[in-house]
């Protein structure tokens, strides 16, 4: 015979009582998060005694067991637990109609209703309030005003318990706001929960008007003080930190700071506003702390670029024994994204695997990004496959890893038929723009097109992130009148709008387009921002339009864009560029705290003038206060030493390059090393480096210090490598048929030309502003 873990008695109305007390302690048990809850184990051989004890028919007993089937997820126990009761009441019907909600079988509770109703039963206000819950769904509504009206029918819709659902139905099935008031106007008696779910109402309609006038009625008609879920939907109306810190007090004086709802929601908030310092002070006073606090400390570090302390938060949130959830460990392999970071990243995917989240598709999502960017393509495409029930996002982020490869169209597009083919997952405007993001240049301009029609196709090219993805896409591929379609077509042109098609066009050699676009933006009331502001600056600089520049430094001024490093940089570049070194040197000594694109921006504007000693000077100013140079910072200040002829100097700054900082000198460095030998004429070791090098611009460089100093031997192989290099290109014919006819050598120069004629190479005309 089954051992069981209670004794067995006679039945008596004493042993009533004791398995009464046995089961409450139990169901208390599973109220209490903290606790291990009970088993199904433990509920067969609680249901065994039962039967054993005769205790089946005490029916306050069975509908006590029959909660703690449903709780652990025992249904098929449950319902045949409930198919042996010789006797149900109405809470009997409840508890099972109850699980079935909670789980999401609304089909089978509503079921369970009907038959509730066939055998007789009458539904009390929890029956009704459970069920007006579950058809809290737009799908679900015609369900619910038919038991609004079996409501009425018995006189319960006055009820406060039951009332409240109601109210809750008529938000949630298409924000009903009068029969919703009408509901709660017509409530015999309102609680604390009725006003939290007709202020949560509005509050999630956007009427913050109405949610200060209740939460005010709330007090002053009925008595009832704010508790944590009215504090809690107060937050979530919050639009400005200072509004958050209103509700912060409020918290304050009630005591519910370190309650850990509130707490949760103020640390969350304070971090989406960008306070780290208040979000910090109120987790580090809360002294319990749930999986929810350390996800919203974790996600507002890692929200705010903070990746290293989201990492520190993680590992201490494992060392005192708390399990990770889905959103804790996203928000970590996040951050773990941010700081470049994968061996960490290796370490939560163990802490996914440990708890059961390695198929899960929203962490693995995230992880798969994590890889992606380290070109891990192996391990993302294994991630991929075995992802449980592939979502869109899912989807999305696979196509995005793709398109971060070079030659990435061909997969995306592959990858984009196979979603279309083999699921039934509608694809979004994010999926159309992950593919769009994949064609980078002249070659994926097929692909770009082909996903352009399925946009049309879908209606959705109007929409600003997927025109936004079309306009950039164009411009990528070099198709300057398809960008300016596709910008025209965004019916809602946000900033990011404006920025990329200012930027197509200043990139591609149309600065006085981009400055009209600059006003069209303006008049179409969208303001500067520090990524269109910069744009225009060097569509400026380009035209070397110092007025409209000026112009521009007032707006920066004016709009508070002073100590935007981005921005001021092209502020020092347009007046370098422009002539203007004393304001270029005036705006950047304005500078707080300038970083290394501030000093490249200097750098750069001296060797533009020339001014080598300058640059050098501030290259060792920039090692003082400990920036780390760039391939940008070592090319401009090299550029400065070349100008000059400092051989020495740019052969310092290459081998410092290369030994001290571990950076890779690339073709340009080269040319400026070649144009330093070439501007001091020392062609033998000039041509030595470029052999090395042996790329187009260094050949072109010292092409041209040949024919400055008439060094026609060397000039013949340089023309020779750069027909061989760039056979259309017309600068190393010009060149070489100058430096003959210099010599006197008119049959080599004319053989020059005459190439030039039979593969119909043509110079490019001059121009000038002036005509």
């Amino acid at each position: 015979m089954r051992r069981f873990i209670f004794s067995s008695r006679p039945y008596d109305h004493s042993t009533t009582r004791k398995f009464s007390d046995l089961l409450q302690p139990i169901s208390l048990l599973l109220g209490n998060k903290t606790s291990k809850p009970i088993t199904i184990r433990q509920c067969k051989q609680v249901h065994a005694k039962l039967i054993v004890s005769q205790c089946i028919s005490e029916i306050h007993l069975t509908n006590t067991l029959l909660g703690l089937c449903s709780k652990c997820g025992a249904f098929d126990h449950a319902h045949q637990l409930f198919d042996q009761m010789p006797h149900k009441n109405v809470v009997t019907w409840t508890t099972l109609i109850s699980a079935h909600v909670r789980t999401g079988s609304f089909r089978r509770a509503l079921k369970m209703f009907d038959e509730m109703r066939a055998m007789g039963g009458r539904p009390n206000e929890h029956t009704f309030s459970v069920l007006l819950r579950a058809c809290a769904n737009p799908a679900l509504r015609d369900v619910g005003l038919q038991i609004h009206g079996m409501m009425v029918h018995v006189g319960l819709e006055r009820h406060k318990f039951s009332g409240s659902s109601l109210v809750h139905l008529y938000f949630n099935i298409g924000n009903i706001l009068s029969d919703a008031c009408l509901v709660f106007n017509d409530l015999l008696e309102r609680d604390r929960v009725t006003w939290n779910v007709m202020i949560s109402g509005f509050a999630q309609v956007g009427d913050f008007n109405v949610v200060l006038r209740l939460f005010s009625e709330m007090q002053e008609v009925d008595g009832f003080k704010p508790d944590d879920g009215t504090l809690t939907i107060l937050l979530k109306c919050c639009s400005s930190v200072e509004e958050v810190k209103q509700i912060h007090g409020l918290a304050l004086k009630l005591g519910f700071e370190v309650d850990v709802v509130v707490g949760s929601a103020l640390v969350d908030l304070y971090a989406k506003f960008g306070n780290i310092n208040c979000c910090r002070k109120i987790y580090d006073s809360m002294e319990e702390k749930d999986t929810y606090v350390w996800s919203s400390i974790i996600s507002g570090y890692t929200r705010n670029n903070r990746g290293n302390e989201a990492v520190h938060f993680f590992k201490d949130m494992c060392r005192q024994g708390m399990k990770p959830d889905q959103h804790v460990l996203s928000s970590t392999l996040k951050a773990c994204n941010e700081i470049e970071d994968l061996n960490t990243g290796i370490q939560v995917q163990a802490h996914m695997i440990k708890n059961g989240y390695q198929y899960n598709c929203f962490v693995a999502s995230v992880l798969l990004t994590l890889y992606a960017s380290f070109g891990e393509l192996e391990d993302v495409e294994k991630l991929f496959t075995r992802i449980d029930d592939r979502d869109i996002v899912a989807w999305n982020s696979m196509i995005l890893a793709f398109a971060q490869l070079k030659q990435g169209s061909s997969s995306c597009m592959q990858l984009f038929r196979e979603l279309r083919q083999t699921t039934f997952l509608q694809i979004n405007g994010a999926t159309l723009v992950a593919v769009l993001k994949s064609c980078q240049n002249k070659s994926d301009l097929l692909a770009g097109t082909q996903i352009h029609s399925v946009i049309v196709k879908s209606g959705i090219s109007y929409h600003t992130l997927v025109g936004n993805a079309l306009t950039h896409m164009y411009s990528e591929c070099g198709e300057i009148e398809d960008a300016y379609k596709a910008f025209s077509d965004i019916v809602w042109k946000d900033d990011s709008s404006w920025s990329s098609i200012i930027g197509t066009f200043q990139q591609n050699g149309m600065e006085l387009e981009a400055l009209e676009l600059c006003k069209k933006m303006l008049a179409d009331g969208i303001t500067f921002t520090s990524y269109s502001l910069p744009l225009c600056i060097v569509a400026s600089s380009q035209l070397s339009a110092i007025d409209v520049g000026k112009q521009f430094h007032c707006i920066i001024v004016k709009s508070g864009f002073n100590d935007d490093v981005y921005v001021g940089s092209s502020i020092v570049d347009m007046y370098a560029k422009c002539g203007n070194m004393e304001e270029s040197e005036r705006v950047f000594d304005e500078q707080l705290d300038p970083n290394e694109v501030m000093y490249n921006a200097m750098i750069c504007g001296y060797a533009h003038h020339g001014k080598a000693q300058e640059a050098i000077e501030l290259f060792g100013e920039m090692e003082k206060k400990c920036l780390i140079p760039t391939p940008v910072t070592f090319l401009a200040i090299l550029s400065a030493c070349s100008h000059v002829g400092y051989i020495e100097s740019s052969l310092y700054f290459l081998t410092l390059m290369f030994q001290k900082y571990k950076i890779k000198p690339e073709s340009e460095h080269y040319s400026c090393l070649v144009d330093a030998y070439g501007r001091a004429g020392r062609l033998e070791e000039a041509y030595q480096i470029v052999q090395k090098d042996g790329s187009e611009s260094a050949w072109r460089t010292l092409l041209s210090a040949c024919g400055n100093y008439g060094n026609t031997e060397i000039a013949e192989k340089s023309a020779m490598k750069l027909v061989g290099l760039n056979p259309t290109d017309h600068a190393s014919y010009v060149l070489l048929s100058n430096i003959y006819t210099r010599e006197g050598k008119w049959e080599e120069a004319i053989k020059w030309r005459g190439k030039m004629g039979k593969i119909r190479v043509k110079k490019d005309p001059g121009t000038s502003w002036l005509i």
